[in-house]
């Protein structure tokens, strides 16, 4: 059988046949036992009780026998017989079949003659004065007994019969009492397999590990569920992100195309042309960074290959000194503290960070920008902010400005909309935040990332 609740009706029928049959076995055998210790105790007495008798037939020459002895033995299928110097001289009681043997062994014996079972008993008469080769013998039939030990088997047997059918009816009964639970649990998990809802819970109840069951069961749905929606999420992300690199690298192509289009006319002249040129230089550079700023979040979605003790104030330093030489019209003030400050993580990231916050506090810092760059730390966090002149960050796409390809307001500033999406990446594979508001001296937007401190048990690990 396959299912539980058979396997386990045969178990339990298969140990109840063990047990009860090997208890009926031993209780048939103790039974058998004790009549048959009776029935030899009753030849022995029979035979005692026939000593006066044995002698007195051997020294008074009684006739042929005492009817009331003889009456005794024959209601018991009992032979008694006196042997004198292996003669027969004596015989009273039931008639022994003629293939019995002539003499029985001294003690008990077993023979069977004519096809049925006796048992014998031989003994030397116990009067001093009778004959020393006197023996007295008794026989009886064993066939009362024998049937009696066949028609108790028999009721045994039927006993257990009816045990076993009423065992096996009780068990499927109390298989499916237990089962219940399991079948309900059955039932939910196959609804769920075939709606494909995975937000729906089986019930947990019943015995303790049917409960155990199901609670590991919603567990499991709870992490399919969780993967489910990530997965979702990952897929529309990635056909949003598609759909917009799409769009976002057919128009520098596009603008290049007809660029390069317009510079192969001769009728082009020289001023335009140069213009032209110009124009398609500026395409090409922003064609290249949409190219490095896809290229560094595929690069961000791969685990940093090596994270180790960084100062976040000296990466501070070095990127605010190449700022400076590299927007030389923006005005940065930098507020850097001159102790360290060391966070475990992956240096290129967190360079990339800063370099991108800052460069887009310059483009949207007004003309000419001006921008505050303060980091600071404490036992709570790491702090790093960045703050410009510009218009800000509506409330409204304080959040959106993160994604990919975003732009604030109506999307005309310039930007390829990757940088703040670099920056978000960064900080969740850091275990950090970033956020955005208002910047309360220079009016503009303020990019705060925050931290979390570094351990000093993992600080000493890493530097073993």
């Amino acid at each position: 059988m396959r299912s539980v609740r058979g396997r386990l009706t045969l178990l339990v029928l298969a140990v109840l046949a063990v047990v009860l049959g090997s208890a009926g076995y031993a209780l048939d055998r103790q039974i058998s036992h004790t009549e048959r210790a009776a029935f030899d105790t009753r030849l022995e007495r029979t035979l005692k009780l026939s000593q006066a008798t044995g002698a007195a037939a051997v020294l008074e020459a009684l006739p042929e026998g005492d009817k009331r002895l003889d009456a005794v033995l024959r209601a018991d299928g009992s032979t008694l017989r006196l042997r004198l110097a292996g003669t027969e001289v004596f015989r009273t009681g039931a008639a022994l079949p003629a293939s019995a043997p002539r003499r029985f062994p001294r003690g008990l014996s077993t023979f069977t003659a004519g096809g049925s079972e006796y048992r014998a008993l031989s003994s030397g008469l116990d009067d001093p004065e009778g004959p020393k080769l006197a023996r007295l013998e008794i026989a009886a039939d064993l066939g009362q007994l024998n049937q009696r030990e066949r028609s108790r088997r028999r009721r045994i047997i039927a006993v257990l019969a009816v045990t076993m059918l009423l065992a096996g009816l009780g068990t499927v009964f109390a298989a499916d009492l237990v089962l219940r639970p399991l079948r309900r649990l059955r039932s939910a998990t196959s609804a769920i397999a075939a709606e494909r809802d995975l937000s729906t819970r089986v019930p947990v109840a019943g015995p303790s590990e049917i409960r155990t069951l199901a609670q590991s069961f919603n567990a499991m749905l709870s992490r399919l569920q969780a993967s489910a929606a990530a997965r979702e999420r990952a897929l529309v992300a990635t056909r949003r992100f598609t759909a917009d690199a799409g769009h976002e690298l057919r128009t520098p192509m596009t603008a290049m195309g007809a660029t390069l289009e317009l510079l192969g006319r001769d009728d082009v002249p020289a001023e335009q042309r140069a213009r032209l040129a110009t124009d398609a230089q500026q395409e090409q550079l922003r064609f290249v960074q949409l190219l490095d700023g896809l290229s560094a979040l595929a690069r961000g979605e791969a685990a940093p290959i090596e994270r180790r003790p960084v100062d976040l104030a000296d990466i501070v330093d070095q990127v605010v000194a190449a700022s400076r030489a590299q927007y030389p019209g923006a005005e940065i003030d930098a507020r850097i503290p001159d102790d360290a400050l060391i966070v475990i993580g992956w240096e290129p990231g967190l360079r990339l960070v800063v370099q991108n916050l800052i460069r887009n506090a310059v483009i949207h810092g007004g003309a000419p920008p001006r921008l505050r760059v303060a980091v600071a730390g404490d036992a709570e966090a790491i702090v790093l902010t960045v703050e410009d002149s510009g218009a800000g960050v509506p409330v409204a796409d304080r959040e959106r400005v993160f994604e990919p390809f975003a732009r604030a307001c109506d999307g005309e500033r310039p930007g390829s909309g990757l940088g703040l999406a670099l920056v978000a990446q960064q900080a969740a594979q850091h275990g950090a935040t970033v956020t955005v508001d208002d910047s309360p001296e220079l009016g503009g937007a303020r990019f705060t990332l925050r931290l979390p401190p570094t351990p000093r048990n993992a600080l000493q690990s890493a530097h073993s």
